[in-house]
């Protein structure tokens, strides 16, 4: 934090130095070598100040450019979002909101707003009437996006317009065979019933017959223990153990089918990207 407030002040010193007047090529190669020395914080600083002082067009779009990469170069990708949402809304060519608009669209998925990603995919065409707004990125980035929602009967939808746009075949697709979820109501039920039921369901037969044995230790010391009339040591420590595990076996079933859940989601994501980067780059 010292390092970066030093590097502020020098910038704001050598900006006063001049009576706070560079020239607009002065201030642009300023902020264009920050930027090219990977001092991104700094050189966004500097682009907004030629955005602040300078009224060229020109200037001001390329001072924009450089703001939005920055952001991007820091990997400060919700935040290039909002910036961008600030700048759609200047007088700027059609083209030029356009290409912005594209940007923002893919700093959103890549920020992890898959919802928003596709909210502004789908007003594209209605902000933009008389431009082709679905470029291949675009249709990427929509495929991507309602990948990771698990929207995947949408999702191979918009792969195989892709495919066609494409001029690739579109028989061989990773959604012929979607990955298959198990339920975490079911698991929760198995989990009720059976104790460790809901453990192999998920998948996990070691813990499940972990989850039997100490259910069924604390339901023989809860019963053996009533029967011979010691009740106190039945309910304290039988039943609570039973019931304590019990309820715990129910729990962590649910968060075993969520991971496996994510796990057959990623993978089968992850299978999806690699094709379509791969069908895409032909």
């Amino acid at each position: 934090m010292t390092t970066r407030f030093c590097l502020i002040c020098t910038f704001l010193c050598v900006a006063c130095s001049t009576n706070g007047q560079l020239l607009p090529v002065n201030q642009l190669y300023l902020a264009d070598s920050l930027a090219g020395a990977g001092r991104f914080f700094e050189a966004g600083i500097a682009y907004e100040r030629v955005l602040f002082n300078q009224p060229d067009s020109a200037a001001q779009l390329v001072a924009v450019a450089g703001k939005i990469g920055c952001l991007k170069q820091q990997s400060r990708f919700a935040a290039a979002v909002q910036y961008i949402n600030s700048e759609v809304t200047n007088s700027y060519s059609d083209s030029t909101l356009l290409a912005l608009s594209h940007d923002q669209i893919t700093c959103a998925y890549l920020a992890g707003q898959f919802e928003n990603s596709l909210s502004l995919l789908e007003r594209l065409p209605y902000l933009h009437p008389d431009r082709p707004t679905e470029t291949p990125v675009m249709s990427v980035v929509r495929i991507l996006s309602l990948n990771e929602l698990q929207r995947w009967p949408e999702a191979a939808e918009a792969y195989r317009k892709l495919l066609a746009h494409n001029q690739i075949d579109t028989l061989s697709t990773p959604y012929r065979q979607l990955p298959r979820l198990k339920s975490e109501q079911k698991a929760i039920a198995l989990s009720t019933f059976i104790p460790g039921g809901g453990q192999f369901y998920a998948g996990k037969p070691g813990e499940a017959i972990l989850s039997i044995l100490v259910e069924s230790a604390g339901l023989y010391f809860g019963i053996t223990n009533f029967l011979a009339g010691y009740y106190l040591s039945a309910w304290g420590v039988g039943a609570a153990t039973f019931g304590s595990f019990h309820s715990g076996g129910i729990r962590r079933a649910e968060v075993l089918v969520k991971q496996y859940n994510a796990r057959q989601a990623q993978q089968f994501n992850a299978k999806v990207k690699s094709e379509l980067l791969k069908q895409v780059g032909q």
